[in-house]
């Protein structure tokens, strides 16, 4: 199981069934397992199979083969694709948030560690140690990059950037601020982003396995695309600072590679996505005897209200399922602690008990963070006509918490906070409702 507390969240038979929904998303992306599925190495040929298409790649065309990765999961991803190249591999430089609990270590890959949601002095000396191997390779090398969410945290190359990034995320994110507009300003502020590594990496060939975080699957946004040609100007990344009130004579803005050449012996291929996660859900829902229906896989805008419109739509028997990332707003408010799907099942069950048409009895709802961490420990939660029965109990007001922002306090309290194992791509946040 991937949810760690599992037995003691399935306190009934709808809440059980909505965790079993959730972990069949989980069980789809593991990576691993997925890795270990979509790439094989066979005649020195490597396949790589994604969910749209199967590339092939000649290994006898290339005198070396390195292997980078970035972002989240993508230690585990890289070690994985290591082991399949296996004595192929010339070298390898990963960055993540953790480093994984490997049987057997491969001493070519070297695992680096930074800092997220915020970078640090430790993620600026990891990625300069990518730039320096992309810096060396030649023409007739080969280079695989595994692109994972939360890179563009992770990926900070001078003490410049790292000053920049770390103002420039605390004051978007607080302003409500999206991912798309946040990683427009980031590309701007970065030698690696933008397409910057492809740039680096040049002349080698570069094949680039994305796992998309970003709703839309618009793959120059994830991780701020550091290898894919970037279509926005350093104007786009003034407009965003300018809508939120933030002066761009405070930021050191430079334009993203704009030469073709350096994109001409790349491939970016979309490798993992929520629809993988998804598909698995609408599959285990079937199972569990649900009319499962996919209400979008690009849910977005203030979490609270997320699940309403899915919450408005849901029929006797059905369930709906959905992914997306969506955001908080913290405004001037007193700051507690919490996540955007902790506060997307909290908004929701405070709607639930609002209106009398709704019999909460009849209802599960869940939302989890792909990666395990709701911007905490939990990776989501939820909930129930049992939560608000404990709730009633311990005399907790749900709509006082949200107020706060403090879904991770209401939840703990409720015992309706789930906890996952970090072994799962990172491919934006799953959300399930449920109705009998």
């Amino acid at each position: 199981m991937v949810i760690t507390n599992f037995k003691n969240l399935a306190k009934n038979s709808l809440r059980k069934k909505a965790l079993l929904i959730a972990e069949a998303g989980y069980e789809a992306i593991d990576i691993t397992k997925t890795v270990s599925q979509k790439i094989k190495f066979q005649n020195n040929k490597l396949s790589i199979c994604s969910a749209m298409t199967c590339h092939s790649v000649g290994l006898d065309n290339y005198k070396n083969v390195f292997l980078i990765g970035i972002g989240k999961g993508s230690a585990l991803a890289c070690a994985s694709l290591a082991k399949i190249l296996d004595k192929k591999l010339t070298k390898g430089i990963t960055l993540d948030i953790q480093r994984p609990k490997l049987e057997i270590r491969n001493l070519k890959l070297e695992i680096l560690t930074g800092t997220h949601p915020l970078p640090s002095k430790q993620n600026v000396g990891a990625t300069q140690k990518i730039v320096k191997l992309a810096k060396n390779l030649k023409k007739d090398d080969l280079l695989i990059n595994f692109i994972c969410g939360g890179g563009s945290a992770l990926a900070c190359g001078s003490q410049k950037e790292l000053k920049d990034l770390i103002l420039v995320t605390k004051l978007l994110t607080k302003s409500g601020a999206n991912i798309l507009e946040l990683n427009t300003v980031r590309k701007h502020l970065s030698e690696i982003k933008g397409g910057g590594l492809a740039k680096i990496a040049y002349p080698a060939t570069v094949v680039s396995l994305i796992v998309s975080d970003v709703i839309g699957n618009d793959l120059s946004m994830v991780a701020s695309g550091p290898t894919v040609f970037d279509k926005t100007t350093k104007k786009d990344a003034k407009k965003v600072l300018k809508k939120y009130n933030l002066n761009p004579k405070r930021f050191n803005l430079k334009e993203t590679p704009n030469e073709r050449k350096y994109f001409k012996k790349v491939k970016n291929v979309l490798f993992v996505c929520n629809q993988d996660a998804v598909l698995a859900m609408n599959k285990r829902a079937k199972k569990l005897g649900f009319k499962p229906k996919i209400y979008s896989l690009v849910v977005k805008g203030e979490a609270r209200h997320a699940l309403l419109p899915m919450l408005n739509k849901i029929k006797v028997g059905e369930a709906l399922l959905a992914a997306g990332e969506t955001t908080v707003t913290l405004d001037n408010r007193p700051v507690g602690k919490g996540g955007r799907n902790m506060e997307a099942v909290l908004g929701t069950l405070t709607k639930l008990i609002q209106n009398s048409e709704f019999r909460i009895q009849n209802y599960a709802l869940l939302s989890v963070a792909t990666d395990g961490r709701d911007n905490t420990e939990a990776a989501g939660a939820i909930a129930d006509f049992s939560t608000l029965e404990k709730a009633k109990k311990l005399k907790l007001e749900p709509e006082e918490f949200l107020d706060q922002n403090n879904s991770f306090d209401f939840f703990k309290k409720t015992g309706d906070l789930i906890f996952a194992k970090s072994k799962s791509f990172n491919v934006s946040d799953l959300m399930i409702i449920l109705r009998q």
